[in-house]
């Protein structure tokens, strides 16, 4: 452990530690095989440092195992297990039928070195700073591994897209919730987080799962056990094959969401209880819209749904057409989300998310249309994969919820509309999202000189944000025109920020303003586990936007988005605050973040200003940037006018007649004339 640490054990830091555990096995194991080794000896660890957690023989004790030779250790951890397993068919019934110790770890050395390095842990609830932290750590291991090995990658669903499709269909307290294709069980555990972040308890939500692939399985056994999650039943089939059954029917479910892999290939007649498929039967070599149809299977008539897939099941022809034909006329589409290319692990494909309905169909102000957002843009672009974001999320689960026509982001088709384009679904048919043309390049101006001041008009509410007057930026030329300064268009230009600065100021003084204003609902939410039960997320968003709307430098989106992104990037800090106080935030950054609270940590009144202004800080730099953004964008708005209209044919004729009048009198007087 290391010896700075203070007070309980963080997510980051034990997943720092589990990233260690990795650097042992590495050379011996694929990446993808890590789990398999690192998380049974958690669960082991776990159980025997936290009483009551599971029912533990002795022959399963960590103690009893670390006694042991290290030649004997890998034989010692299998009976271990299997006892374990044995106590508690329950919990952990067939989850180490295929772990073997002896198998995955060459040599008894690396063994001894793993379990070296996790016996100085104290796993028990009162040394862990959440009851969570091993899934929450586990899962971010998973989340890099992912990363690294793209083998692993093709069972693991980002979690912005898994925190998407939650978001999406909303899942609450009491309901039922599945996925079919489980993979490492994000889903899953994202419908849990939103319930619990909405005043809901998520140990009352029961979770079904399937998943085919026997490690993906395992890993996403291991992951909600570890999360805390008891209720769960994912179990290994083949959800085309093998669907779940109640009482010798179709399981339904009231929310269902699931990310299946691409293009998979399957066999018709291996696919039982085929009247899953009332829509139509897909060539065989492509099981996207048959994944699409036993979602909408296992809906409850009110139930919803979300699935990802590629963008070719919404414009495919044959029978995949008369598939999207048959379920639009059922009203069983809501929407159609595209997330652009490059969001998973395992495939550059472009991406899409339908939301989907049980057999009563959308809400009757819903019907008759279908709701289509184009996020392609809106992820955030990396060297090697693109990522959606907090506020990418916010923004998306915002249009969908509102449900109404965003120039370039969201559209309402209405069906007639959808038909007439024989149900062809690509989102660009539906939503314009290239970026708005410039107007049209005035003639006259490009002629004569001077700059429309149509033009000008349209950009002018921008301008004025920051106080800015584009009166005095160009001088008269006109009923319609007007000229640049003499200084040049450059210069002027150059002027801007200055020109902004003191508005700028303001609105960010306006930012720190309103987060000292919400120190009393932290402090009074501060150890009494409402922090995120309360509502208190929804509020800020509203006086947030409410607060620094009115000065119209940044709109709602953005405003949201920059709240968003704090609040996800911090959630772990106010998870910290809302069960512990501010001494647990003060604990948990002298051992993850020490510049923040410098050497002290004694929790007093000082401490709690220094923790409130430490996350007032940050949220009020993510303003900061974005104003300057935006500030930028006049600069490059003034500069564009110049490259248009600073030189007009005009001068262009001027400066041939000067230069050519100049080339004849040289000629003259070097005797050629």
């Amino acid at each position: 452990m290391n010896e700075n640490h203070v007070g309980p054990l963080a997510t980051e830091q034990l997943e720092k530690l589990l990233f260690q555990a990795a650097d042992i096995l590495r050379g011996d194991l694929r990446a993808s095989d890590y789990g398999e080794v690192i998380a049974p000896l958690l669960i082991l660890k776990r159980a025997s440092d936290q009483p009551g957690l599971l029912t533990v023989p002795d022959l399963a004790r960590w103690s009893h195992v670390v006694a042991h030779h290290p030649r004997e250790l890998g034989e010692a951890l299998n009976r271990a297990l299997w006892a374990l397993e044995k106590s508690n068919p329950r919990e952990l019934k067939g989850l180490f039928d295929r772990v073997d110790f002896n198998r995955r770890v060459p040599g008894p050395s690396t063994l001894q070195r793993l379990i070296y390095h996790f016996d100085p842990l104290r796993l028990s609830d009162d040394h862990l700073e959440f009851g969570d932290v091993l899934g929450r750590a586990y899962d971010g291991f998973l989340s890099a591994v992912a990363m690294s090995d793209r083998r692993s990658g093709e069972f693991y669903t980002p979690r912005a897209v898994c925190r998407l499709l939650a978001e999406l269909v909303r899942p609450q307290e009491g309901q039922s919730v599945y996925d079919p294709c489980a993979g490492s069980g994000g889903m899953l555990l994202q419908a849990a987080h939103y319930v619990e972040q909405h005043d809901g308890n998520e140990a009352d939500l029961a979770l079904y799962g399937q998943e085919k692939n026997n490690a993906a399985w395992f890993n996403g056994a291991l992951n909600l056990f570890l999360h805390g999650l008891r209720d769960t039943s994912v179990s290994v089939s083949d959800c085309l094959a093998d669907p779940l059954l109640e009482h010798g029917r179709i399981k339904q479910f009231d929310r269902v969401l699931s990310a299946p892999p691409f293009s998979m290939k399957y066999v018709r007649q291996e696919v039982d209880y085929a009247e899953r498929m009332k829509y139509g039967w897909t060539p065989g070599a492509n099981a996207d819209l048959m994944f699409v149809q036993h979602v909408l299977s296992v809906l409850r008539p009110d139930g919803v749904g979300a699935v990802v897939a590629p963008h070719g099941v919404l414009f495919r022809g044959g029978a995949e057409a008369d598939i999207r034909r048959r379920l639009i006329d059922d009203g069983r589409l809501e929407a159609v989300i595209g997330i652009g290319p490059n969001v998973f692990h395992n495939t550059a494909l472009p991406a899409c998310i339908l939301v989907l309905r049980g057999t009563q169909g959308l809400p009757t102000d819903r019907r008759g249309s279908v709701l289509f957002i184009n996020a392609e843009h809106h992820i955030a672009s990396g060297r090697a994969q693109n990522r959606l974001e907090p506020q990418h999320v916010e923004r998306i689960v915002e249009s969908f919820q509102g449900w109404e026509d965003i120039p370039g982001f969201a559209s309402v088709v209405s069906l007639d509309d959808i038909a007439a384009n024989d149900f062809n679904l690509n989102i660009r048919r539906y939503v314009d999202t290239d970026p708005s043309a410039d107007p049209l390049l005035d003639v006259r101006a490009a002629l004569t000189g001077g700059v429309p001041k149509r033009e000008i008009d349209l950009a002018s509410h921008r301008f004025r944000a920051f106080g800015i007057d584009l009166d005095g930026l160009f001088q008269p030329s006109g009923l319609h025109y007007v000229d640049f300064l003499e200084e040049g268009y450059g210069a002027t230009a150059a002027r801007i920020p200055e020109l902004a600065a003191d508005l700028e100021r303001r609105f960010i003084f306006r930012s720190r303003d309103w987060w000292q204003q919400q120190y009393h609902l932290f402090a009074d939410m501060a150890g009494t586990n409402r922090l995120f039960t309360s509502g208190l997320r929804s509020q800020l968003r509203s006086s947030f936007c409410a607060d620094l709307m009115p000065l119209g430098i940044l709109g709602e989106h953005q405003l949201r988005g920059a709240l968003a992104s704090w609040w996800s990037d911090h959630e772990e800090d106010l998870r910290s605050l809302n069960h512990r106080g501010f001494t647990g935030v003060v604990d948990r950054w002298h051992s993850t973040r020490p510049s923040w609270l410098g050497t002290s940590r004694i929790p007093s009144e000082p401490d709690i200003a220094r923790v409130l202004d430490a996350l007032g800080d940050d949220l009020c730099s993510r303003v900061r940037q974005l104003v300057v953004t935006e500030r930028q964008s006049l600069v490059e708005t003034y500069l564009s006018w110049g490259d248009r209209y600073a030189t007009s044919l005009a001068d262009l004729e001027r400066r041939y007649e000067t230069a050519a009048a100049r080339l004849k009198a040289r000629m003259a007087a070097l005797g050629h004339m």
